[in-house]
């Protein structure tokens, strides 16, 4: 037994086995260390250890070593180095110094697909957080970007989703490094991914393979129960050669978890606009309109700023509705929307409290000017008929206007006050009407002639 060589036994281990000279080269290596590396005895026998390391790693397995030196055991320490074929590997080390011989022994242990285990599970958890967390879908996918690049290569990285009709791609995030004029750009056009997917999207299930690999693009459909929404894409950078298999179903993974993230946000996007939106005419409804107005009069009692309001209400609606129908009436409701967002800034808040009530807020209105232009601006608006299913019907509204601080303390005080305007307004319009209808009957007697009978 003592005849047979110490190396025998070492090849028969599966870690890797190797001794490095003071000075880091390598000066023995066990089969294992080509299992792991890549390398053979022969070919690393007298080349520097630190060549190998990974660059990001270098710093760290530099201190290591100089602790194993010291007369340290280094026990579990984890780096990771790049294999003969460009892989990367990550090791877990035990290392000592042994002064006799003047060599750091050490033991590699590959964690390769524990490390991409934990990383996997580490991104799906993120990417999980993130559909939590995103303030919208550009916010969500900058978050997957970032995750994907702990992963893989992605310094060039796509999100791409379907435009309604599924005829095209379109990217809806994009990244590239700034300092590379080479692809700095996505490609314009997209239609071999598109068309590669909508044919791919007939499969009853999703396969590693439905990841596409034409040329240096690496990219992975968005798959959900309806189909395919889109597709992550990653460019290979320059000189950091073609994505693997394992890219490929690291990808194909992730854009699993990233379409249900996607599908997520669209249903919490989809749920908070109705929560907050008035279906028929899509503006804001009564409850987010108070909540908006409470907000605005607490900022402007800090800032010592104006609120102003304008509560506005259709005359005769009922009349319309009665005589037209209510199929009519809605498409009136809408018009009316359409026009007063019309009148307004981009800052201002319009919404439907119900029926045919409708308010403006401005905030941040100083001596109530912007009241002021908005209600001309309604008014003259309101001159024009509105065509309805082919005919013209002119509609007039009651405008009502009340500002903070100086005509409310608070919110609710600020909407009633101008609820009352509004029906004082309304109020002068109708003996305006009286008095024209009044005056009509007494032309119509002075040239001798009867007065048609009331409609």
């Amino acid at each position: 037994m003592r005849r047979i060589a110490s190396a025998n036994f070492l090849d028969l281990l599966l870690d890797a086995v190797c001794a490095v000279s003071a000075d880091g080269q390598f000066v023995f290596a066990n089969a294992a260390f080509e299992r792991i590396f890549g390398y053979t005895a022969e070919e690393v026998r007298g080349r520097s250890m630190l060549d190998m390391v990974h660059p990001e790693d270098r710093a760290r397995t530099i201190e290591a070593a100089a602790r194993v030196m010291a007369g340290h055991l280094q026990l579990h320490f984890e780096n990771r180095y790049i294999r003969k074929d460009g892989e990367v590997v990550h090791l877990r080390w035990t290392a000592r110094w042994v002064e006799e011989a003047g060599l750091r022994v050490a033991v590699a242990h590959d964690i390769t697909e524990l490390h991409r285990t934990r990383s996997l599970q580490a991104a799906l958890y993120a990417i999980s957080e993130a559909a939590h967390v995103a303030q919208d879908l550009y916010d969500l996918f900058a978050q997957v970007h970032r995750i994907v690049g702990g992963l893989l290569d992605a310094r060039h990285f796509s999100v791409l989703l379907f435009d309604d009709a599924q005829q095209a791609l379109y990217p809806a995030f994009h990244a590239a490094p700034t300092q590379d004029a080479k692809g700095a750009e996505a490609p314009a056009d997209w239609s071999w991914l598109a068309a590669a997917l909508v044919g791919d999207a007939q499969r009853p299930s999703a396969q590693p393979e439905d990841v596409l690999v034409p040329g240096e693009w690496l990219a992975a459909a968005l798959r959900t129960q309806e189909g395919v929404i889109g597709a992550l894409a990653l460019r290979a950078t320059d000189g950091q050669g073609r994505y693997t298999a394992a890219d490929a179903e690291l990808l194909h993974f992730i854009a699993g978890q990233v379409a249900t993230a996607v599908e997520r946000k669209r249903l919490h996007v989809s749920l908070q606009t109705m929560a907050e939106r008035d279906q028929l005419t899509q503006l804001f409804n009564r409850r987010h309109f108070e909540v908006r107005l409470a907000a605005a009069v607490v900022r402007a009692r800090e800032r010592a700023g104006e609120v102003s309001v304008l509560f506005l209400d259709l005359d005769d609606f009922k009349a319309v509705n009665d005589r037209l129908g209510h199929a009519v009436g809605d498409l009136l409701l809408q018009s009316v929307a359409d026009r007063l967002q019309a009148c307004v800034r981009g800052v201002d808040v319009v919404a439907r409290l119900g029926g045919d009530e409708f308010v403006v807020l401005l905030d941040d209105d100083p001596q109530g000017r912007g009241a002021d232009t908005t209600h001309q601006r309604i008014a003259e608006a309101f001159d024009r008929p509105f065509t309805l299913c082919g005919d013209s019907h002119a509609v007039r509204v009651s405008i009502g206007v009340a500002r903070f601080p100086s005509q409310a303390a608070d919110a609710e005080q600020l909407l009633q006050r101008a609820d009352t305007a509004m029906y004082a307004d309304k109020g002068r319009a109708k003996s305006r009407k009286g008095g024209d209808a009044q005056r009509h009957h007494l032309q119509l007697n002075t040239l001798g002639l009867q007065p048609s009978p009331a409609v």
